[in-house]
């Protein structure tokens, strides 16, 4: 005789969780299982497949999802959130579209913010290393006048600062950077996964204070700058300081070797 099992509670739930996959991946993005995985960055199209089947679903894996493409945590693991809606932008965030040029976002000094909504603040697709730099953040096409390349970079995203908090800190939004930090050389002044709101109307280090600027490999590196050579001088120098000094030693460099993306005015990070 044929016995057929019930399918259990927990196997109901992950082909639950395979369909939504599905609806997300082929009815929301409208992409393929290879394009899916290949945006998720290091899945294979055929884990994507057993996803889709209610098979080897982990909880960071659905996560990976939502931080990649946007969607509900909720929605994806029980169904109760809010839903993608087929023919909003679920685009990746970190995937220029290529298919309208006018259509990108980009920011730069020269430039200033291409697409980028009025009374919004560009935030940057690079890492500021507070130790080491960032990725590279310098293109050949767009020159400023003091060299810097800074232009034409892809943003990830934008933010909107109230424009009573603009006025009160005489902050522009369309010339604020918004770049997320990483590493120990600026603590305690300045911790991992923090954000900066650098003023990019500041390219020269007066006054002394905590400025982005580019490295020498084109990374963004955030540091203490302050002028250590007297007027007059032939070669003006600045001390590039690490806050941490008990781990990073300061520096002195030329002041025209150095590209100074702007002035960090403000941060955003979790209060310890």
């Amino acid at each position: 005789m044929l016995h057929i099992h019930p399918m259990s509670d927990v196997s109901k739930e992950n082909a639950m969780i395979g369909e939504r996959i599905r609806y997300l991946r082929d009815e929301v993005l409208e992409i393929s299982q290879e394009e899916f995985a290949r945006r998720l960055t290091g899945v294979t199209r055929g884990a994507i497949g057993n996803w889709e089947l209610g098979k080897g679903i982990k909880r960071e894996n659905l996560q990976r999802i939502t931080a990649t493409f946007g969607a509900s945590f909720d929605w994806l693991a029980t169904g109760k959130g809010r839903a993608p809606i087929k023919g909003l932008d679920w685009r990746d965030p970190a995937e220029p579209d290529h298919s309208s040029a006018e259509e990108v976002m980009t920011f730069g000094t020269i430039t200033g913010g291409r697409n980028i909504p009025p009374g919004h603040s560009a935030q940057i697709d690079v890492t500021g290393g507070m130790g080491a730099g960032g990725l590279t953040t310098t293109v050949d096409s767009v020159q400023s006048q003091s060299g810097l390349t800074f232009a034409a970079d892809h943003v990830r995203d934008h933010w909107r600062l109230p424009g009573e908090v603009l006025s009160a800190l005489s902050l522009k939004a369309e010339s604020i950077a918004i770049i997320p930090v990483q590493g120990d050389s600026m603590l305690p002044t300045l911790n991992e996964g923090d954000y900066v709101f650098v003023d990019t109307r500041h390219r020269f280090p007066s006054p002394d204070g905590i400025y982005a600027i580019s490295d020498s490999f084109g990374g963004i590196v955030v540091k203490r700058l302050e002028v250590v050579s007297e007027p007059g001088d032939e070669e003006p120098k600045v001390s590039v300081i690490s806050d941490n000094h008990e781990r990073h030693a300061a520096r002195i460099w030329r002041l025209e070797d150095m590209n100074i993306i702007g002035r960090v005015v403000r941060r955003f990070g979790v209060v310890r």
